[in-house]
């Protein structure tokens, strides 16, 4: 009975076993469908849980890449705004340059008109004259017209003559030269057409390494000198090596030594005691310039041959294929300061020079003054027309050409530069007349540069010359009563050449 039993027991636990395995396969199936289920709807949230196990460093990378990302990508946006912005910046600077270029070229077209119409209404003038009048004026223009201009190719060559010169003096001590300035009628176009043309410039000097150049003008407190002087010192170059090169100091070495390892300075080739010498510095210049003249690019065309002078270079350079002759002068200078007025090499009034006076010049300072009239008196202005004819006739009477133009630059400055249009050109010469002949009866003549207040500022001069008192050219003529007759009988004579001139 006992036996029995316990195999109902055995039976009754097995049939639980299998159940039991049989709700535990159902339940195994059941959350392995639901698992496939939840791998789709599984939300971002369970990220943080899902890296958990991953070490604290990466998350801590995550989360400062999710921060730096959005700031980089706001900091791209602004440079795009920004290079937008410049972008329509540059086209609305563009427009507005095209703008104002666009009213600049109508404005000088409208300036051009208006000239062209002005000029049309002086040819209307002039063409209105009387016919002998205007046949005479017509005339006179032909006659003074002058040579062909070669003013430019004449700089051009001498230029790159003083060009060439820099090689062979790196290691001398010479006067450095500078570009030549065109000056005298040549430049000015005022040489008759009868007359062999004599191109002259007037070339700077400034002192060689190791020198300078001081100019005594004259007496203290005065502006104008009669015997100026360039005297020459010596400067001490031991603190600016870097600049000077491998020179030595003239100050700071012995003799002996200088003497065996360098040049000699200027006090001991161009210079009479410690001032400069014209005749020397000439001396120099006329030795060297042919063998300097054959590396420069008009060799070829021109030959060079060196005329005598004394105080100026005086260069004839003949054409090889036209044979055609150009003669140039060249006269050095150093300038006064800042301004536009050098001592030159030229002779003075008095006729002989010393050799180591520098006569004070302003033909630099005219050849400025009647480029600035140039530019603003109009393409038909006649006033160098009245100066060539009146540069023609002076010569053979008592008046020089001086004199002449002190009284034409005195008229430009005081008249309205429209009343010098050419149909106005037998009117000015008979201003330029009246005037001279006025100032003859008042024996007053002031000198154009000294106290002139009318000058331009565009011209140059020392203070000096601006705040003296006009200087009388005439101051003679009251001294001496039979010069100022005779300067009355030479304006007679003057005159006389002027009419019989124009009806020629």
């Amino acid at each position: 009975m006992f036996q029995c039993a316990s195999i109902n027991e055995d039976a009754a636990m097995l049939e639980r076993m299998q159940q039991r395995e049989v709700y535990l396969q159902e339940q195994m199936a059941r959350l392995q469908h639901e698992v496939e289920q939840g791998k789709v709807d599984r939300s971002w949230m369970d990220i943080p849980a899902m890296l958990f196990p991953l070490p604290q460093s990466w998350k801590i990378w995550l989360w400062m890449g999710l921060l730096v990302l959005p700031c980089r990508i706001m900091r791209q946006l602004q440079k795009w705004n920004q290079c937008d912005q410049r972008e329509e910046e540059v086209e609305s600077e563009h427009e507005e340059e095209e703008r104002v270029e666009k009213e600049e070229q109508e404005t000088e077209e409208e300036k051009v008109e208006q000239e062209n119409k002005e000029e049309g209404e002086g040819d209307k003038d002039f063409n209105e004259l009387h016919p002998f009048t205007r046949w005479i004026t017509e005339c006179a223009l032909v006659k003074v017209q002058g040579r062909v201009n070669r003013c430019q190719l004449v700089e051009e060559m001498v230029n790159n003559l003083l060009d060439a010169f820099i090689v062979p003096c790196l290691d001398s001590f010479f006067p450095v030269l500078m570009p030549a300035v065109g000056v005298g009628s040549a430049f000015e176009g005022c040489t008759p057409p009868e007359e062999d043309t004599v191109y002259r410039l007037l070339v700077p000097m400034q002192a060689p390494r190791g020198h300078i150049f001081l100019p005594e003008v004259g007496t203290k407190g005065k502006a104008l000198a009669r015997n100026s002087r360039i005297r020459v010192e010596l400067l001490c170059t031991c603190k600016v090596r870097k600049l000077v090169g491998d020179m030595m100091c003239f100050q700071h070495n012995p003799e002996d030594k200088l003497h065996k390892n360098q040049q000699p300075s200027l006090l001991h080739t161009l210079c009479t005691g410690s001032y400069l010498d014209v005749q020397k510095t000439v001396t120099w210049f006329n030795v060297e310039v042919p063998t300097v003249w054959t590396v420069t690019p008009h060799a070829h065309v021109y030959d060079l041959k060196v005329l005598p002078s004394s105080r100026s270079c005086k260069l004839q350079l003949k054409n090889t294929s036209s044979g055609e002759k150009l003669l140039v002068e060249l006269l050095f200078g150093v300038q006064q300061g800042h301004s536009d007025i050098f001592l030159s090499s030229q002779n003075s009034e008095a006729g002989f020079t010393p050799s180591t006076v520098w006569p004070q010049s302003f033909a630099v300072a005219e050849r400025r003054f009647l480029q600035y009239m140039a530019r603003n008196a109009g393409r038909k202005s006649c006033h160098l027309s009245c100066l060539r004819l009146f540069a023609h006739i002076q010569v053979g009477t008592g008046f020089s050409i001086h004199t002449i133009r002190t009284v034409f630059f005195h008229l430009l400055t005081t008249t309205d530069l429209e009343n010098w249009h050419r149909r106005n050109f037998i009117n000015q010469l008979e201003n330029i007349l009246q005037h001279l002949q006025c100032c003859l009866k008042e024996k007053r003549l002031h000198h154009f540069f000294l106290g002139n207040q009318k000058l331009p500022e565009e011209i140059v001069l020392p203070r000096k010359f601006r705040v003296a008192r006009p200087l009388n050219l005439f101051q003679h003529l009251e001294q001496d009563t039979d010069a100022y007759c005779q300067a009355l009988s030479d304006f007679e004579v003057l005159r006389d050449l002027v009419w019989l001139q124009l009806k020629c």
